[in-house]
């Protein structure tokens, strides 16, 4: 494999877990506000 093609690799591996934790706080976020309206028309 080229070098290259190396860096582009961990280029990519850094981006995809950005994408992911960025992924896993908005969807925390989503998940309290849901239940913050939850509980208020309860």
């Amino acid at each position: 494999m080229e070098m290259k093609d190396k860096i582009l690799l961990r280029k990519r591996s850094v981006i995809e877990t950005i994408n992911d934790e960025l992924k896993n706080i908005c969807s925390i976020e989503y998940s309290r506000t849901g239940r913050s309206k939850t509980s208020l028309q309860t």
